[in-house]
């Protein structure tokens, strides 16, 4: 009587699973790949008919022109402003889970933004060759500074091979090696491995990720073992995530600097003021942790194109990184012992930064929204004035 409630329970995560996959934009090749990987075995017969059964098919439900101009008029005056056709058709598709196609979202676009559209259709980008030989072969790790004169840092780490972004967050530094090491620390718990090497610039906020790399690698003894899994070089050999800033700038990170740029300008920020810049973290940080995991989540199911003068593969960042198989090479991942991952997390304390200040000040900003019954803000709009709000509070004290 117990193994009927469990296989309707496996049905239904299994059709969960499905549905998670179709929203993300796999074929079915793709998606019986990912279902391998998760342990569900199904033929292409059955996929399809799990599909139907759900309503799921592309061609037969084509989402409604207002719906998708609504979206893409949201995402315009959002941090969506600077994509293209094919990025904007991947938000559509990921975050708003409409169904369309790329010629109805081009001509959208060259309605709603005929400005945009010009700009983009100008920019040339000289691109280098680069070669990876696998999965968590070699990771990239940068910080980004073009947020850090309102006090955000942002911080990522790529795949050389896959493209697929492992982590990417905003903080109020990126100067603290502790920080840097606890980012890198949680990727590894959640992939029970590192990569053969780790590539990083020549900062000081990089010394504890390479001891700790370092540390993990200290028992191998294949070529990039010990010393040589940790390189420290220029930026200009770092150029799979730098190359990835640019295009994080048209999907993210220019918005928020004309938005704060606007905010300054206007008299409703001054950035001179140290309780206006720890209040602006308060209220902005958690809104622009979710755009970035926006930014993460579409990047990674994205179709990467091929090109003529790339020799990397073409496809999505999160197959690529998955099913290394499907491209003729194997996953390059190093497993850590979980001694080592605990001796490591006894060094690295855990980092709470939600709100990007420090106790003290959080208290005091939660103990006015408490007394105001102000919410918690989920778009930028909010966040604006939130921060007018508590100033304001804080002004009459």
């Amino acid at each position: 009587m117990q193994e009927q409630p469990n296989l309707v329970l496996a049905m239904d995560q299994r059709k969960n699973l499905i549905q998670n996959y179709y929203a993300l934009g796999y074929n079915y090749n793709e998606i019986l790949g990912l279902l391998s990987n998760d342990g569900i075995e199904l033929s292409l017969r059955q996929l399809k008919r799990i599909l139907k059964s759900l309503n799921l098919g592309r061609r037969k439900y084509k989402s409604n022109n207002d719906d998708v101009e609504s979206a893409i008029k949201v995402e315009i005056n959002s941090s969506g402003c600077n994509l293209g056709y094919r990025s904007m058709h991947q938000r559509l598709s990921t975050i708003y889970s409409l169904n369309t196609s790329f010629e109805d979202v081009r001509q959208h676009l060259k309605n709603l933004d005929p400005i945009g559209v010009e700009s983009r259709s100008r920019h040339k980008l000289v691109r280098r060759k680069y070669v990876n030989k696998g999965p968590n072969f070699l990771w990239h790790i940068d910080g980004y500074d073009k947020l850090k004169p309102y006090g955000f840092c942002l911080h990522g780490c790529i795949d050389g091979f896959s493209r697929k972004l492992l982590w990417l967050h905003v903080s109020s530094t990126n100067n603290d090696p502790k920080l840097i090491a606890h980012y890198y620390l949680k990727c590894v718990e959640k992939l029970n491995g590192t990569a053969m090497r780790v590539r990083a610039d020549c900062g000081t906020e990089n010394v504890d990720i390479a001891g700790l790399q370092r540390f993990f690698r200290d028992e191998n003894h294949d070529e990039f073992a010990q010393q040589r899994s940790f390189l420290f070089g220029p930026s200009t050999s770092n150029q799979r995530i730098e190359a990835w800033w640019s295009k994080l700038r048209n999907s993210c990170s220019q918005f928020w600097m004309d938005f704060f740029k606007d905010m300054r300008d206007s008299g409703e920020l001054n950035d001179g003021d140290e309780l206006s810049r720890i209040c602006l973290r308060f209220c902005f940080m958690r809104v622009i942790q979710n755009h970035l995991d926006e930014v993460r989540l579409l990047h990674n199911t994205h179709r990467i194109r091929p090109y003529h003068f790339q020799e990397s593969p073409s496809g999505k960042p999160n197959l690529l990184y998955s099913l290394p198989e499907a491209y003729n090479t194997k996953d390059y991942k190093v497993p850590v012992k979980y001694e080592d991952l605990k001796t490591a997390g006894d060094m690295i304390n855990k980092i709470k930064n939600e709100y990007g200040c420090s106790e003290e000040y959080a208290k005091l900003f939660l103990t006015v929204m408490e007394q105001e019954q102000l919410k918690k803000p989920a778009t930028p709009k909010e966040a604006k004035e939130l921060f007018s709000r508590i100033l304001s509070v804080l002004g009459q004290i």
